[in-house]
């Protein structure tokens, strides 16, 4: 539990990477949440600075730094390099999404109150007036909603508040670049986090919206998401060493399930439904990772 003479500030690092009209809506709304407390770092991962101007131009003056070496690691790596010992927790929060007015001080103050050495909260995804009718029909895209107080296996950085304390207890842990062009690298830095000691509790007062862009509106992009998810999963339980005799029987297991949900919805006429695909792609992803495969999402070409 936090002292009351432990250092109050925090530090919301932002990694961007040429979005500087979601950069720019996110500050908007930091600028109507945060406090005085709050020191916000922007770290833009393009080396031809395209965000500078926007930065330098807010309200808000927070600080920016460039981040040449591409990957989404490497900037939230650069985004650590500001966490100092004046700090007591580092936010996460990306550069394409808005926070709700009352999002800094909850998120901050259910991690003083319960102690947790990391803080997750929801995302809420705004889809387009384009969308295809079968996405929220079959309830995509929508994240869960936990209960608050729903202790969590591992975080995203989209919406996550780790303590100083929690993270040095654990080594002081970089994100791991060989996660850089396939995502993960902030599941495989919070799941070494909680294996150190820490609990990750999960606050559904604390919100943010983001955006899903349009070319994302397809089942194909969502197919190989669910895939990417469980490779992502598999590669870590791996790097870190958890026994994967039992992981690989609730995958084979879910799988199972999944494949019988799937075909009496087709059976129906039900349509596609998220929660009957997600247990057909995520498992079939875990097993795929087990054997190396890899969907490399991020990877930048040129």
């Amino acid at each position: 539990m936090t002292t009351p003479d432990a250092p109050r500030r925090h530090l919301i690092a932002i990694a961007t990477y040429r979005r500087p009209d979601d950069l720019v809506r996110l500050l908007d709304s930091l600028r109507g949440s945060v406090d005085a407390a709050a020191d916000i770092v922007v770290v833009d991962n393009d080396a031809d600075e395209s965000a500078r101007a926007a930065v330098e131009a807010h309200p808000l003056a927070p600080a920016y730094v460039v981040e040449t070496e591409p990957g989404i690691a490497s900037a939230r790596n650069r985004g650590l390099e500001s966490f100092t010992d004046a700090h007591a927790a580092v936010i996460f929060v990306d550069d394409d999404e808005w926070v709700e007015p009352a999002w800094y001080e909850t998120l901050t103050a259910y991690a003083r109150e319960s102690g947790a050495g990391v803080v997750q909260g929801p995302v809420i995804t705004v889809l387009p007036d384009a969308t295809p009718e079968w996405i929220p029909r079959g309830g995509f895209y929508q994240r869960r909603v936990e209960q608050t107080g729903t202790e969590l296996p591992s975080a995203a950085t989209n919406n996550t508040l780790l303590t100083r304390e929690a993270w040095v207890r654990a080594g002081s842990p970089r994100f791991d670049t060989a996660f850089s062009s396939t995502g993960g690298s902030d599941w495989d830095l919070f799941w070494g986090v909680r294996k150190a000691g820490a609990r990750i509790l999960y606050c559904a007062e604390a919100v943010v919206s983001e955006d899903v862009p349009s070319s994302r509106l397809s089942w194909q992009w969502l197919r190989q998401r669910y895939l990417r998810n469980g490779i992502v999963e598999a590669r870590v339980r791996r790097k870190h060493g958890d026994p994967l005799a039992l992981f690989v029987l609730r995958a084979v297991a879910t799988l199972g399930v999944g494949a019988t949900q799937t075909a009496l919805d087709a059976v129906l006429r039900r349509g596609r439904h998220a929660r009957s695909l997600r247990r057909v792609y995520i498992p079939l992803g875990k097993l795929s990772g087990l054997l190396g495969h890899r969907i490399h999402e991020y990877k930048r070409v040129g």
